[in-house]
């Protein structure tokens, strides 16, 4: 199993609100011993002077006990504040650093790299397993580091007063603390297998359910996936019982040990006494101060528990992140000034895993300004260019130059800040038509966005709309026709303004008039651009330079089949 330690180190400030909560909780648990350790003989001692006597009770000192009593009160709840307050904000920090590590880890992977994984599973490692890792501060790091420094310190003050009663105490801790745990971590251990194994499938199955809602209502499927996810959960909810029912398990035994121990402290104090080697009042504050003690092992039952699950997280999160990317980052990026051309030379790719050749020592030359239409049918590859232009799949033969630089020796984000994509599987987010823009360049104004919406044809639509702008789309574009929707994207890659846009079916879905118009005010809007147009349609081809297409992994001039 992967250690935690092999997950990214946190950065000094997340470091120090760590070191800074472990402090104020041990104070907190420290303030919680002096309190009840301090009353115990403060009532005890003004019951004794109560029953001695006058000159006993105007001997008895109340001021001093009584202002410890109070200090330690108002200690435990500024400690106790302060410790909530630092640690959750540190564990949420340490949230936030690890997704980030995770974002930037699978970003390199995809698609190539994710296209067999499922994106419910993803999502779980994503979100839940960080929260788990997240968790391991407040719940397991801090519970045990506390239990450790304050467990010695109560044995340490236990024995200025009785070394027997301290013997008991660290005897209780220690069985309570160490084998309640370990035994209580034994069957953790094969429980949160089965609990990891089965909350990260029901996680996977109810994404891809809620991804498929309309394919699963069409034929009726819904009580048959009903029957599926009732019987997955009865599954989840028999190991819920059984993890729950070992934790309450531990519990009791160490409220038991708890008790057994502070009735040896009491018979060890009281015997004690009458050998004169305790005062009255010492008794009853060394029992108080023995069950006050045990109030850092109760939570350390469910910590273990925890840790079993957190190292699972952690296993899972580390396999995810830690595969290679299909393509390795350039050692030494370049990040060219021009893109004037784009020259595939006997360029070879097939996908990972599959003997079928998509191209097969192809080559194309497209220069700076020519609209070029690639033809073919499904499956000839058409698509799969995108795929290598981006670097998302590495080719094993040949080569790919755009400008005067190889393919290779750029970085994804460069290439993108040449070329603009308007793929045939568009996404758009659950948002506003101004936020799903702007989400394809954030420092675009108003009237930028009204342009590329202009060109795309979309003006008269948002004119008749009661919120223009702030016109909300839904998820995948949902509350617009699927026409808009392709628009939209389309203007979003216009908004961008880069020198190469690649179309993928950019008039699918639209009428032909629609098509004429938009194809018009697309070469009207950027007649500078370079263009490569994938599509089935021939009504395209009037408006572009010249056709390409694809056939047995070649590229030929359209005129030539």
């Amino acid at each position: 199993m992967i250690p935690l330690r092999r997950l990214p180190s946190l950065t000094k400030s997340v470091r120090l609100y760590m070191i800074f909560g472990i402090a104020l909780a041990c104070l907190a648990a420290l303030a919680s011993f002096g309190l009840l350790f301090l009353s115990g003989w403060l009532l005890a001692g003004a019951a004794v002077a109560g029953i001695s006597g006058v000159a006993a009770q105007q001997a008895f000192n109340i001021l001093l006990p009584a202002t410890g009593v109070r200090f330690f009160a108002m200690l435990r709840i500024l400690s106790r504040y302060g410790e909530k307050l630092i640690t959750h904000d540190g564990a949420l920090r340490v949230m936030g650093q690890l997704r980030s590590w995770c974002y930037h880890c699978l970003a390199p992977q995809a698609p190539a790299g994710l296209h067999n994984r499922r994106g419910g599973d993803l999502l779980s490692r994503f979100v839940t397993d960080t929260d788990l890792i997240g968790q391991h501060y407040t719940s397991t790091l801090l519970p045990y580091i506390r239990a450790v420094v304050c467990g010695s310190l109560f044995v340490l003050i236990m024995a200025i007063f009785s070394p027997q009663a301290a013997l008991c105490l660290a005897t209780g801790l220690l069985f309570s603390g160490l084998i309640l745990p370990y035994i209580t971590g034994l069957i953790a251990d094969r429980l949160a297998v089965t609990l990891t194994t089965l909350h990260s499938q029901n996680r996977t199955d109810l994404a891809d359910l809620i991804a498929a809602t309309g394919e699963y209502l069409a034929p009726a499927a819904t009580r048959h996936l009903h029957i599926q996810f009732t019987e997955k959960q009865l599954k989840l909810n028999r190991s819920h019982r059984l993890m729950a029912a070992t934790e309450s398990a531990a519990r009791g035994l160490t409220t038991l040990c708890t008790t057994v121990t502070s009735l040896a402290v009491l018979l060890v104090a009281t015997n004690s006494f009458h050998k004169n080697y305790l005062s009255l009042p010492e008794v009853p504050m060394l029992v108080l101060g023995c069950l006050t003690a045990f109030d850092i092992i109760t939570p350390l039952p469910a910590a273990r528990q925890l840790l079993s699950r957190t190292k699972l997280a952690a296993q899972r999160l580390y396999d995810a992140c830690m595969t290679p990317p299909l393509v390795a980052a350039p050692i030494h990026p370049v990040h060219p000034d021009n893109a004037d051309f784009l020259e595939i030379s006997n360029l070879s790719f097939r996908y990972p895993g599959s003997e079928q050749w998509i191209f097969r020592h192809a080559s194309l030359n497209i220069q700076k300004g020519e609209r070029v239409a690639l033809i073919g049918p499904s499956g000839t590859g058409k698509s799969s260019l995108i795929q290598i232009l981006f670097r998302f799949y590495p080719f094993e033969a040949g080569s790919c130059h755009l400008g005067e630089h190889d393919i290779c020796d750029m970085q994804s984000e460069t290439l993108a800040e040449k070329i603009s994509v308007a793929p045939q599987n568009f996404h758009l987010f659950n948002g506003t038509v101004r936020d799903n823009m702007l989400l394809a360049s954030p420092q675009a104004t108003e009237a930028d966005i009204m342009q590329a919406l202009q060109t795309a044809g979309l003006t008269d639509w948002l004119n008749n709309t009661p919120h223009g702008l702030e016109t909300a789309v839904g998820n995948e574009g949902f509350q617009i026709s699927g026409g808009q929707a392709r628009r939209l994207c389309l203007a979003q890659i216009l908004l961008r303004k880069t020198p190469w846009l690649i179309l993928d079916e950019p008039t699918e879905g639209l009428d032909a008039e629609t098509e004429k118009t938009v194809l018009t005010n697309l070469i009207q809007a950027r007649p500078d651009m370079t263009l490569i147009c994938i599509t089935h349609r021939r009504s395209v081809l009037p408006f572009m330079t010249r056709a390409i297409q694809i056939r047995n992994g070649q590229f030929h001039p359209a005129e030539e089949i």
